[in-house]
């Protein structure tokens, strides 16, 4: 780390997944990734039913995240921002659970859909400038949130209970769930006025998604920037679906863990781009931490 950059790190407390970037900044050269990690303690599971985060559930993400902070201390971070998104947002003792996460020394904060969506969107504009129409969609455990901009102008954004983890536990047969899907994003979305646009995918499901049409052609990483077309996705979804669990979870691209939730967040995509006329989506290997990370940096 050269003199004047600062250590900085963005945990993101998903439903399905705890993530973690630690990243240098200084002003010339910007950002700088040092360390990323993963978990996937399933913090949600459950939670539809019950109204609240189970026992088991919590303590598997506490594990991740003294993990995380541990981790943090040893790279010598000195800032660090940590938000938890729809299943802490939502249950009955997502309180308890912020404070068992701050008693950790990690200064967890729950923030709201329209923050996560702005975010999401921060990072997707830094990381793909450009104008015109543009819609970026975020797939997260609990919920899909959708940002619309017209050259720069935020024109929507929403936060709808379409997430891969919340949608895998309706156990509905896929033509139900197609349907479920279609008419959420119908009754939300202002379709003609999105019409065309350019669709950005961040978070688990679209990365998985570019994983898995890179394996397919024979392509190597990164996801980043990778555009997969709506064929495409009509094609690996319709595989996946015929596929048993454990054929799915040798699927090349998917990994195992995520081989249970992965046709629900396809729906979701499919969808999502049948709603708004999209040719394809292009895949951003960032999301909500690099927002997190650019919000600390004061970056646009």
């Amino acid at each position: 780390m050269s003199p004047a950059a600062e250590r900085l790190a963005a945990i993101d407390v998903g439903s399905n997944t705890v993530l973690l970037t630690v990243a240098d900044y200084d002003g010339r050269s910007g950002l700088t990734v040092v360390e990323e990690g993963e978990d996937q303690p399933r913090l949600a599971a459950g939670l539809s039913g019950s109204g609240r985060l189970g026992d088991a559930a919590m303590e598997r993400a506490l594990v991740s995240l003294t993990r995380m902070r541990d981790t943090c201390r040893t790279l010598g971070v000195q800032r660090l921002s940590a938000a938890a998104t729809a299943a802490v947002r939502e249950a009955g003792n997502g309180t308890q659970f912020v404070e068992r996460v701050r008693a950790l020394e990690i200064p967890l904060r729950v923030i709201s859909p329209e923050h996560e969506a702005a975010l999401s969107y921060r990072s997707a504009a830094h990381r793909f400038p450009g104008t015109g129409r543009t819609l970026v969609a975020d797939i997260g455990g609990g919920s899909l949130e959708l940002v619309g901009a017209l050259n720069g102008a935020v024109g929507l954004s929403l936060s709808l209970p379409l997430g891969a983890v919340r949608l895998t536990e309706l156990h509905l047969p896929l033509g139900e769930l197609q349907s479920h899907v279609s008419r959420t994003l119908a009754a939300a979305v202002p379709a003609a006025e999105w019409r065309g646009s350019r669709i950005i995918g961040s978070g688990g499901t679209f990365a998985t998604l570019a994983s898995m049409a890179l394996a397919a052609r024979g392509s190597p990483p990164p996801v980043h920037g990778t555009i997969v077309k709506d064929g495409e996705i009509l094609g690996l979804w319709e595989s996946l679906d015929r596929m048993s669990p454990e054929e799915r979870r040798r699927a090349p691209g998917l990994r195992p863990e995520r081989a249970d939730i992965i046709v629900a967040g396809l729906t979701v995509v499919a969808e999502l781009l049948k709603t708004v006329g999209a040719p394809g989506v292009t895949v951003s290997g960032f999301g909500l931490r690099d927002g997190l990370l650019l919000e600390m940096a004061g970056l646009e």
